[in-house]
């Protein structure tokens, strides 16, 4: 397996259209986006898509670094939560039989009363 490839800031101005060396650094300095690689602020492509993401929605919808700050979080938690259903449901699949079935009339009976 291949390590990540990594771009530095100068490859990121050119990769993402809509960015500038000025945006970036505010972007960094507001924690709004993370290098990948601290030391030497070099960038992934999860950076890369967070950053394209930050653009539209400063650009399209006109929103403040505040607001896009709230609006990460909750991409943020969103993501997480996305990976732990995920891997709650990988745990479910290892049961057995009688055991997934007996979850699976749980979480319908609790749907239900919702």
């Amino acid at each position: 397996m291949r390590d990540p490839e990594f771009f530095t800031q100068a490859e990121l101005i050119v990769r993402v259209s809509r960015l500038s060396v000025d945006r970036l650094t505010c972007w960094v300095d507001e924690g709004l986006i993370r290098a990948a690689d601290n030391g030497e602020k070099r960038f992934d492509a999860t950076d890369v898509a967070r950053l394209e993401l930050l653009c539209d929605l400063a650009d399209d919808f006109d929103l403040t670094n505040e607001a896009l700050g709230v609006v990460c979080t909750l991409l943020d938690q969103v993501h997480t939560l996305r990976n732990q259903l995920f891997s709650l449901g990988k745990a479910v699949d290892a049961q057995p039989s009688e055991v997934r079935e007996a979850i699976i009339d749980a979480l319908t009976g609790t749907l239900r009363r919702e």
